[in-house]
């Protein structure tokens, strides 16, 4: 899954509560231990302190069931609370993963949402530009009139916020082999009316011109300030040789941080 599980991540701390009807109000840390070389995807409380594990995938996975088992108790054993699970399905093909795991002493049983099956339309009626950028993944009746809406949204955000919701919509968009339709759509807003899509379109027009050298520099620029904020995201503010190590990163090298970030423990282990 790699940068779609980074931007699924971000985007499902302000919409999990419109994705799987349980508002989350605090994220805790989801490293396990060390030995393990492996961290859960998402985490979560709720207000009234019920801990809710959010394992998120794009493929099948046969192993699911044994993974979600192995992870409760883990979390069990770190927390003393049993949580509630949810295993959030954004892939092309038909769900075949269970729900549940059982043998002869007792079973598990986990929520299983499939983002085909999540009506579109709340999402993209929501103020919130993640809810917007989700539904790209959700059951749409009309995917391009959607995305039309999606990027409408997103062109009234300050220019920045702009950008970085317009990348992961194209990311997310992958999902769905609809990259075009959204780099259509967006092309279409800009030619009717430019002068109302100043925020999108320098975020549009940079990815058009990424052949030419100035705009690949440009797209670089984009691309670490991108990563810059995933990272910080996960391990706080960047201390100044670190800072230093990641400017100096070639567009090649900041892709492969991006896929390097789900998996690494610490901040050292990502930039070593």
């Amino acid at each position: 899954m790699h940068h779609y599980d980074v931007v699924l991540k971000v985007l499902l701390r302000n919409s999990i509560a419109r994705i799987a009807g349980m508002p989350v109000v605090r994220w805790i840390e989801t490293e396990l231990p060390k030995v393990q070389k492996r961290s859960i995807d998402m985490l979560g409380e709720t207000a009234g302190g019920e801990l809710m594990h959010i394992e998120l995938q794009s493929g099948h996975d046969e192993e699911m069931p044994f993974r979600m088992l192995h992870y409760l108790g883990l979390i069990a054993k770190i927390h003393h609370r049993i949580p509630k699970q949810v295993l959030l399905y954004a892939g092309r093909g038909r769900l075949r993963m269970p729900s549940e795991i059982t043998w002869p002493n007792g079973f598990i049983r986990y929520q299983v949402i499939d983002m085909l099956g999540v009506d579109g339309e709340p999402l993209l009626a929501s103020p919130e530009p993640s809810d917007n950028v989700l539904a790209i993944l959700a059951r749409l009746k009309d995917s391009r009139g959607a995305v039309r809406r999606i990027l409408e949204n997103i062109s009234r955000l300050p220019r920045e916020e702009a950008d970085e919701y317009y990348q992961a919509l194209l990311i997310l968009a992958g999902l769905r082999q609809m990259e075009e339709t959204v780099q259509q759509e967006a092309e279409a807003m800009l030619t009717i009316d430019l002068s109302e899509n100043k925020v999108l379109g320098p975020a549009y027009l940079q990815g058009r011109e990424e052949g030419r050298e100035e705009g690949r520099e440009e797209g670089r620029e984009r691309q670490l300030a991108m990563v810059r904020r995933l990272i910080e995201r996960k391990f706080g503010t960047l201390p100044a040789q670190a800072e230093q190590k990641l400017s100096a990163c070639s567009t090649e090298e900041l892709e492969t941080l991006g896929l390097r970030l789900l998996d690494a423990n610490t901040l050292e282990d990502l930039l070593r």
